[in-house]
């Protein structure tokens, strides 16, 4: 049996993975449900406010999303916060857990 650890992802871990799934890449909306491990209302939530604000365009006449130049600064800023915010042995996805304050 294969054990998968899960970690929160929060809206803009989200955001990410969609950007990243169509960068550079031509997808269809069910490549970025399977690799991106969403359901379909996350995705339509998601998917809305990356339109409204310029970071992934729909071609309609293909059924594709594609990362735009916005989009791709966006990826370019998240992955250099990671780089400041990470130790080089924290860098995989696995250690990834939300920061808990403590009292």
């Amino acid at each position: 049996m294969i054990c998968m650890q899960y970690y929160y992802r929060n809206r803009i871990d989200i955001i990410e993975f969609i950007l990243d799934i169509a960068n550079g890449n031509e997808v269809k909306q069910g490549e970025i449900l399977q690799k991106a491990k969403i359901t379909h209302a996350i995705f339509r939530e998601n998917m809305s406010l990356l339109i409204q604000y310029g970071l992934i365009e729909y071609v309609r006449r293909q059924e594709i999303f594609k990362t735009t130049p916005k989009g791709l600064d966006f990826l370019s800023i998240c992955n250099k916060m990671k780089a400041l915010l990470l130790s080089p042995a924290d860098r995989s996805l696995d250690s990834l857990t939300p920061l808990i304050r403590e009292k």
